[in-house]
Parts: C-alpha cells; structure tokens; sequence
C-alpha cells in the first residue's frame, strides 16, 4: 500500500460516512470526537518536533490523524443526512406560497415539464413575507418544451403548492425523498403552469458561468438543433455530448435499460476519457518544453473544467475529471503515476465537495465499472506485442475492447443489481456495438461543433456521420432489447453485494500472486457464504394475503390464496406497469397470476397481461382451484379464497346490506363524500364489519368531499385512504 496514500485515506473517508449515516450517534457527539483527536494530533506532532527525530511519525500520531479524518466526515455525513434549518420550509407544508430564491443546476426538460432544485431567500403566505435559508424542489407543468428561460443562477418567483416529497410508490421501487435527502432537499412546489412563473433580479452565475460556460452551452445545443435533424437522434447525440437525455422517449430509454448500456445516455467517464484523450493528443506539439508542458497542462484543465460545467458537473465527470488531471499533472511535473491512486484521489476530492455522494448509485458504479477494467482487465489480456500485422492488431482491438466490456460489467452489475432490480444477461454483447457506435457518434460531434465556428458547410459532412452513427446506435440497442430474456429480475440486499466483492477482491489477489490454491479455496468459501446468507439467514418474504400495486392514478391489486395470484386492473397496460407488477409478485412472494380480472381497465389491455385465464368485463364468474370470483352487480367485485375474502366497490350507492356485499377485506371507489354517502357507507360498516377497509378517492373528488373523508375516517377505526405513495398489505 506504500504507493497509494489517496486509497488508505479514502477508506478512512468512506467508514467516517458511513459511520456518520447509518449510526445513531448525535452531531455534537461527532464534532466533540473529531475535537479530541485534532488536539491529540496537534499534541503529538509538537512532541514529534521537539523530542522526536525519528524518520516515522509516532504511534500516536498516525491514531490521531485518522480519527480526525474519521470523525470529521462522520460529522459531515449526520449533518447533511439528518439536520435541517429550523426555521425552514418544512412549516408551510401543504400550503399555498410563493418562493423567492435562485435556481440551482440546470433545469432537467421532460415531456410533462420542467423541474429543477432552488434555493430559497423568501417566502410569502398569506400577505406576509418570512426570510429563510432552505432548498426546494420545483417542478412547472408544461406541455412539451419548456416555453420560459430558466437556467442556473436565475432569481425567479415561484408560486404552487409545498408539499412533503413522496416516498417510494411500491416496494423496493425508486424513492424520491431518500434521493432528495443526499442534495439536503425536504420540500417539492408543484408549479401549475409557466404564467407562475416570474424573473425577479439579476442572475447569480459567476464571471466564468456567465461568459464561458453558459455561451459554450447554448453554441452546442444550438449546434445541435441546426445540424442535425430532430428526432431521438438527435437527443441521443445531446445526451451523449452534455448529458440533456430527459427528453428521450419512455421507450428507447427502456431499450438501453434492458440491454445494460443506459450509461451511454448520461455523460460519464467515458466521455470525459475520450475528450481528454483527444486532447492530450492534440497539445503534444507544446510539451517539448518545460514552459510548454505548464502551458498544455493548464490549457488541458480548464477545458476539463469548462466541459465539466457545461455537462452538470454530475460525481461520474467530477472523478473522470480529477482522475485526468492527476495523471496528466504528474507527467507535467515528471512523476510517476498510479491510476488506483489517481482514482483514489479523485473520490476523495468529490466526497470532500459533498460526503453524500458515497450514497449516490451513479458514483458507486462509475466506481466500480472504472476500478474493474483498471484491475481486473489486465488479467483477462495481456499487452499487445510490437510488429503485428494489421489484421492482428484489428482483432486485438476488438478482443481489448470485448474484455474492456466483460472487466465493466464484473464491476458494476451488482450495484446496478441491488439499486434497479434488474440484470442484463446480454450486456455484454450489446455493449460492444452500441458503445463503439456511440464512441463514433462523440468523435464526429467534437469537431462538427469547432468547424461550425468557422464553416457550417464543412460542419454538415460530422453532422451527416453524427447522425448515422446515431441511428446505428439506436438501433443496436433496440434489436439486443428485443431478444428473450435479454433482462431478469435480480435484487440482492447489501451484505450480498459485499460478499460479491470481497471474493472477487480476494480471486484477484490471489490470481496475482498466482496462489491458485488459496484462490479455488477463496471462490468456494465464497459461493458457500452466498449459498447458506440467500438460503438460511436472509428471510425470504412471506406471502400476503393482498397487496395494492401503485401505478400512478391507476391501481391494480394482488389477491393470493397462497398457492394462487389474482390480479386485479393492470394500470394502463403498458410494459412498463406490467414490469413494476412483476416486481412486487417478486418483492412479496408471490406467485405468478394464474388468472387477471377486469375491473377498471379495458377488457382490450386485460386480455395482452400473461395469465393462464382472464376474467373480462362481461364475465360473471371464474372458479380456480383455491379460489372463486364473482360480479353481484355492476362494477361490483367478490373473490373468497380459502382464508380471505375481498369485495371490491365503485361507489357507495353500490353497497347493499346483504351476504355478498360481506367481506374481510373491502376497496371502496369514492367520488362523493356527502352527508348521502357518509350515511350509506355508515349503514354498510354497521351490517358488514370488515376487517380492512380502504377508501379510494376517485379523481375529481373535491377538496371539501376529501376533508370529510378524513374526518370520517378519524372516528371509524379499521378505516383507511389509500395514497398514492404507499401501498396496502393485509398479511
């Protein structure tokens, strides 16, 4: 470890994070920790000076050192992770305001609208003006593009309503609040429409932003728009190029998932590699003196910083970059150096700008993607010997960058795994055609967009190549997503991910050692670990009897006997609300359905749902082996199964005070809740008792209607309203 100070330092940064978020440990108990160690380190490095001469420092002092280091940033990760301002926006939650404060970042464009982060100044509700320190997330409903500037560093007034930002809608799916707490953000405004919006003061960008960066991006996304047609090509080279994928239609940005090489559509290392490389070629002419290679090497960065801003500075450019620079930088200066250690170095300058980023799945797989082919690549092929024919040397291209692939894909397929819920099982296939293709794609953009300043002509032949690379892309990606199988569903826990790594890092130590033995009896022990954990310790989950799958306005429900699935509505039939349905039978233990019953969604979308029998809307009844399914009534519902029994209502005036209206478990659509509704469902509660009763608010319910419902609900226990961000199980 004697050549790589920045990874010895950065494990110590990594467990103080950790520390910090995960132990129940106060802020003050930290900082009063981290304190103590600072002050036994000043104490011992005066001791070092005056009584100690030796070439080492002292026991004492290297303890010290790292405590500090830890303490500080497990300080660090509790502050950011739990504290919020007291006096913040967290107090006007569910209210109507108007906030005054500046943008942050660039606003992310999609199809529904815009949104983006604020930081908040001011604050007035109700004619009074209140003065607060806080950040927000905003989001403007618009249809199509965004019709009004906003970009980074702009004063605008925003007025909507502030709400708590949502939790995840169904387990184990993507939750909106825990990524909002890594940028220290509890609040969201919903912005109804673009007249809301207001620009107010002069814009907070910086000298640098406002002159370079901010020209430099609009000129390429303006490029873009000229040059090359509109169209998901064109997105896909905005993507590729400064990261603006959010415009991507639903569909190819499901192809690229499917097939692993989603990364493309995001600006990653990569992009950055390829454009420093680019670069560092192109400044060769200047290194052959000592105040030409200072000359190139300051050039070289501020390039880097330029396209880094210019790109969001998402952690991915952030490492690439540092990692550039420290590896350059040492050439500059005549030293020798390690890329683990330059990549080391990297990590903790990004968790030294934000500790939160250790929690970002983005930074853990560019990571693990970029240590993989630095360590394990290697192994896998060995370099190139000189005097090869060109056939040779093609084909040693192609098995380096096959191997490059497979390196990428050992690294960062269990994160992506335990984050997303999925592994490709074609990635590695599909990633050499759509990442050359894309690799193509970035090298013909770089210089459409520096022939553009001079000759929009001579520009037009990169943008005709852009764009048909861009087409083989898309269409790579489309035809590796159509293939069977092309995706399981697979989501491992942490400890599971961790004992990926701690085998793979001891078959790599060992194969390097070329200990063949400890290395079959490592790959053993480990496969026996993951065995007996996914088996015996790791509690597999039991079925319950029903369970709500969230699909945004719609809902569909799962009803189980235990060894049969029902599945009740299948949202708006697209693939993908079929795929989060497939996901929750996973997440509880379910069985695959065996049968799909309409209830709200048309029969058309019932019958494309996989199942063996579909009960659709003029079906009266459908008996299963363990269970049985009628309709009394219209839009009226009832399945027993041999443990529960489930009624399903659109509408209070449907009920009725007889045996089948009787059930455990009941849903009740609600689209009035007057003094008539609430005596009949009264009435029905008095006569039917059911264990678990849930209320749907139908989608033109009124405010007034819905704050009866509350109050109803308040004083009939056993009554719930169903939320859009959290699902009902009855076990």
């Amino acid at each position: 470890m004697a050549p790589y100070p920045a990874v010895r330092l950065l494990i110590i940064v990594i467990l103080g994070i950790l520390g910090g978020v995960n132990f129940p440990f106060s802020l003050k108990g930290w900082l009063l920790c981290s304190a103590l160690s600072l002050a036994v380190l000043l104490g011992s490095l005066l001791y070092e000076t005056f009584k100690h001469k030796g070439a080492t420092p002292v026991f004492l002092s290297a303890l010290s050192y790292t405590l500090f280091v830890f303490f500080s940033f497990a300080a660090c990760g509790t502050f950011q992770i739990n504290c919020l301002p007291s006096n913040g926006l967290l107090q006007f939650n569910g209210k109507t305001v108007l906030l005054y404060g500046c943008v942050d970042g660039r606003p992310e464009l999609s199809e529904k609208g815009a949104g983006w982060l604020m930081d908040v100044e001011e604050v007035f509700e109700n004619g009074r003006k209140v003065k607060i320190h806080d950040r927000a997330k905003v989001f403007l409903r618009t249809s199509g593009s965004l019709p009004i500037e906003v970009n980074k560093g702009d004063m605008v007034r925003v007025k909507g309503k502030l709400d708590l930002i949502p939790e995840a809608a169904n387990r184990g799916e993507y939750n909106p609040r825990s990524a909002a707490r890594l940028k220290q953000v509890a609040v969201q405004l919903y912005c109804a429409g673009p007249w809301l919006v207001q620009h107010e003061g002069e814009s907070r960008l910086n000298a640098f932003e406002h002159y370079i960066v901010l020209p430099v991006y609009n000129y390429m996304m303006k490029s873009l728009e000229k040059l090359i047609p509109a169209g998901q090509e064109q997105r896909l080279a905005a993507g590729v190029l400064i990261g603006e994928k959010e415009s991507m239609s639903e569909e190819v940005f499901e192809s690229f998932k499917l097939t692993g090489t989603a990364h493309i559509l995001a600006v990653s290392g990569l992009n950055v590699g390829l454009l420093a490389f680019a670069i560092h070629i192109c400044l060769q002419r200047l290194k052959v003196t000592a105040t030409g290679r200072w000359a190139a090497f300051a050039l070289f960065a501020f390039i880097l910083l330029v396209y880094c801003y210019v790109t969001g500075n998402s952690a991915s450019v952030q490492r690439a970059a540092f990692m550039s620079l420290v590896l350059v930088g040492g050439e500059t200066f005549g030293r020798k150096t390690y890329p683990i250690n330059s990549l080391a170095f990297a990590d903790f300058l990004i968790l030294l700008l934000n500790p939160l980023d250790l929690l970002n799945p983005g930074f853990l797989m560019t990571n693990g993607a970029v240590l993989a082919i630095l360590v394990i690549y290697p192994r896998f092929i060995s370099p190139q010997r000189k005097g090869c024919g060109f056939f040779k040397s093609a084909g040693y291209v192609l098995l380096s960058s096959f191997m490059v692939t497979i390196a990428a894909i050992i690294g960062v397929s269990p994160v992506i795994a335990c984050y997303f819920g999925t592994f490709s099982l074609i990635s590695f296939l599909a990633n050499i055609p759509v990442v050359l293709f894309s690799n193509l794609l970035m090298y013909d953009l770089v210089p459409m967009l520096i022939l553009n300043l001079v000759s929009p002509y001579a520009a037009s032949f990169f943008a005709s190549s852009s764009f048909f690379f861009a087409v083989l892309t898309l269409k790579s990606a489309r035809f590796f997503s159509t293939l069977p199988f092309a995706s399981i569903s697979f989501k491992p826990d942490a400890t599971e991910v961790w004992l990926y790594y701690a085998i793979l890092g001891a078959i790599l130590i060992f194969s390097y050692r070329k200990a063949w033995g400890k290395l079959a009896v490592s790959f053993l022990f480990g496969m026996n670990l993951l065995f007996w954990y996914s088996f015996i310790i790791y509690p597999h989950p039991v079925a319950p009897d029903m369970v709500t799958v969230n699909l945004g306005k719609n809902l569909a429900i799962l009803f189980s006997s235990g060894s049969e699935t029902v599945l009740i509505d299948a949202g708006r039939g697209e693939p993908h609300d079929q795929k989060r349905i497939e996901q929750q039978l996973d997440e509880y233990g379910l069985a695959a359905p065996k049968a799909v019953v309409q209830f709200y969604t048309p029969d058309s979308l019932i019958k494309k749902v996989p199942a063996r029998f579909h009960m659709q809307q003029d079906s009266t009844k459908l008996s299963l082996p363990s269970m049985f399914i009628i309709r009394p009534g219209d839009r009226v519902l009832k399945l027993w199964s041999r443990k529960r029994s489930l009624l399903m209502v659109s509408g209070t005036s449907r009920l009725k005070e007889a045996e089948l209206y009787k059930a455990d478990i009941a849903l009740l659509w609600i689209y009035r809740f007057a003094d008539k509704q609430q005596q009949q469902l009264r009435s029905w509660l008095n006569y039917a008792h059911p264990k678990y009763c849930i209320l749907i608010p139908g989608s033109f319910l009124s405010h007034s209607h819905l704050a009866a419902m509350q109050r109803f609900v308040a004083i009939h226990p056993g009554l719930e309203i169903r939320r859009k961000t959290r699902q009902v199980v009855v076990p």
